[in-house]
């Protein structure tokens, strides 16, 4: 018998057999297509997280080293402004190239991430307007030497600038680490993806596992790295901070020792001006003498402006209000500008105001100046009574002031173009807008082009009329007073030896405290004591002062003089209780002091 049915049932399972095996082959194949899809997907996936990493991760660099090039530029910046060094300009210039290539590299690190381009853009504008506005004080330093407030003001303008690119700064730093974070929060969740993945293929997991583990420890490793430099920059910069305010209260300290240094010789010449007119016979001589002290006045005339307006800044004034007559005030004005176009009208000649009577007419002399400058060289003044207050007014004839320079002819250094334009500093009426907000009162301006301007000022009446008292004539000659002089500056002790020598008075010059001992001791008796603030390098004029008048019986008044106008100064020598001047002193002034002190002592006697 044959077996031809043998084959058929040799492997009576085959088919089930082949089917598991398709099966499990096409299970394998699928679930591989499906690992290799996904694997595939999730690096790609990884890649592109790792690539938006890598593209914002210099962004990080570049803002710190963009906040490091701000501070260089601002520490180069305010070190020439105030010491005019043209050292400090070195690290603002490293700090200005330093910027622009952070600049530039942020712009390109933007470009490749789209994320950080508006930010990037802000930074750019903010950083380039700070630098500019840095620039333009520098400019100015270059052109001429600032003056303390204006220097004040220029690093106010330029810090805001500053601290606003530097806001800006921060804020995209900030935004680097969020995207950084987030980009590590999907990368963190890719490698999830692929470690389920991976754990169904074993081996593959394990690996995967150990890759992901030493990639996160590298980049925490690279993270702390990070950290730590953000960190010892943010240190160095608080460091660098600290240093610049140090710098700065020294720089402030050495520009009053230089202001006093410079008002010297100025004082002096002064000084020596009016004793040599005083000397001069020769009419040609007389003539270059006159214009000699014209132009010093001129000079003292900037100095006493630019002192006035300091010490309105510093606080160091506090006014003294009382009842009294403002024709005595209108009338001492017009005695100052004699051969002067002024005429004065008044509603009544018995009008009284309260206010401080110095400080308003230190505002009405800067509108009577500036009207006899710039209104053809004639002034009218009128006072009216206007609702319970008295309105003083002063009327020019000049070309007028546009209406688009109304507004800004009371701030600093304004100088319009026309007649007068380059006299003076342009504070006149700086310093008439500062009174009159330190007296609570209201100026206004009127003006139409070529028709004249007129300023006026709305003062409070007083409540009854006042009388003034009859105004003491002051000597022209001192008659043999004795006054004791001290100053360490040889050539200003000298002129000011001269001066009052002049005036009829018994001179004693001493340079230090144990010259005028000796001459105490030697049997001078002073009625009045002239000191210098400064001597030998320190400010103890006052101390000496009060020193030398404990020595005597009774003890003689004294006047301090100055060159040093540091707020702190300024306010000690008002509470010294010592009548003080600011020089450079005009001998008017010094000899109208002298008497007033001497005719002061006679009357408490």
């Amino acid at each position: 018998m044959t077996r031809t049915d043998a084959p058929e049932h040799a492997w009576p399972n085959t088919p089930r057999a082949d089917t598991i095996l398709t099966a499990l082959a096409v299970g394998l194949a699928a679930f591989a297509t499906l690992f290799v899809v996904a694997f595939v997907s999730q690096n790609q996936t990884q890649a592109q997280v790792l690539r938006r990493i890598e593209l914002t991760r210099p962004a990080r660099l570049q803002s710190a080293a963009l906040l490091q090039a701000l501070v260089d530029v601002e520490t180069g910046q305010r070190g020439f402004l105030l010491t005019n060094d043209t050292q400090f300009l070195d690290p603002y210039e490293r700090g200005r190239r330093d910027l622009t290539r952070q600049l530039q590299a942020l712009r390109t690190t933007a470009n490749n991430s789209h994320d950080l381009l508006a930010q990037t853009v802000r930074v750019e504008d903010s950083a380039r307007a700070a630098l500019d506005a840095m620039e333009h004080t520098l400019t100015l330093q270059r052109s001429r030497p600032l003056s303390r407030s204006e220097i004040a003001r220029e690093l106010s303008r330029s810090k805001i600038a500053m601290d606003m690119a530097r806001t800006d700064a921060r804020a995209l730093a900030a935004n680097v680490e969020q995207l950084i974070d987030v980009a590590r929060a999907q990368n963190a969740a890719s490698r999830s993806a692929i470690y389920v993945l991976g754990a169904l293929l074993g081996i593959l997991a394990i690996l995967a596992v150990v890759v992901a583990t030493w990639a996160l420890r590298q980049e925490r490793r690279a993270w702390k790295t990070t950290i730590k430099a953000l960190s010892d920059a943010r240190e160095a910069a608080e460091l660098a901070r600290a240093k610049a305010a140090a710098s700065d209260l020294a720089k402030t300290r050495f520009l009053a020792t230089a202001s006093h240094d410079m008002r010297q010789p100025l004082h002096a010449l002064t000084l020596y001006l009016s004793a040599l007119d005083r000397r001069v016979q020769n009419t040609e001589a007389r003539d270059i003498v006159k214009k000699m002290e014209r132009a010093a006045e001129s000079m003292v005339g900037m100095f006493a402006t630019l002192l006035d307006l300091a010490r309105i800044q510093a606080d160091v004034v506090e006014p003294e209000i009382s009842d009294f007559p403002v024709q005595e005030v209108i009338e001492r004005l017009i005695a100052e500008h004699p051969g002067a176009d002024i005429v004065a009208r008044y509603a009544a000649p018995s009008l009284s105001v309260r206010t401080d009577p110095m400080l308003l007419e230190r505002l009405l002399r800067n509108l009577v100046s500036n009207g006899l400058k710039h209104g053809g060289g004639s002034v009218r003044m009128v006072a009216t009574p206007v609702a319970g207050r008295l309105q003083i007014s002063v009327i020019d004839r000049g070309p007028g002031i546009a209406p688009e320079d109304q507004s800004r002819v009371f701030d600093e250094f304004v100088r319009l173009e026309g007649k007068g334009a380059n006299e003076g500093l342009g504070l006149g009426l700086a310093i008439v807008q500062r009174i009159a907000d330190l007296l609570d009162l209201r100026v206004s301006l009127q003006s139409t082009p070529q028709q004249g301007a007129t300023f006026s000022v709305l003062v409070p009446m007083a409540p009854a009329v006042i009388r003034a008292a009859p105004v003491a004539r002051l000597p022209a000659q001192l008659n043999g007073e004795r006054v004791l002089l001290m100053d360490d500056d040889p050539n200003a002790l000298e002129a000011l030896t001269e001066v009052v020598r002049d005036l009829g008075a018994e001179v004693k010059a001493c340079v230090n405290e144990e010259e005028a001992r000796a001459a105490i001791d030697g049997g001078f008796r002073p009625h009045l004591l002239v000191m210098d603030l400064r001597i030998d390098g320190k400010l103890s004029g006052v101390d000496i002062t009060n020193r030398l008048r404990a020595q005597l019986t009774p003890p003689p008044p004294a006047i301090i003089v100055t060159g040093d106008t540091a707020a702190d100064t300024l306010a000690s020598l008002s509470e010294s209780g010592h009548q003080w001047l600011i020089k450079p002193v005009e001998p008017a002034m010094l000899m109208q002091a002298i008497s007033r002190q001497l005719q002061d002592t006679e009357a408490t006697i």
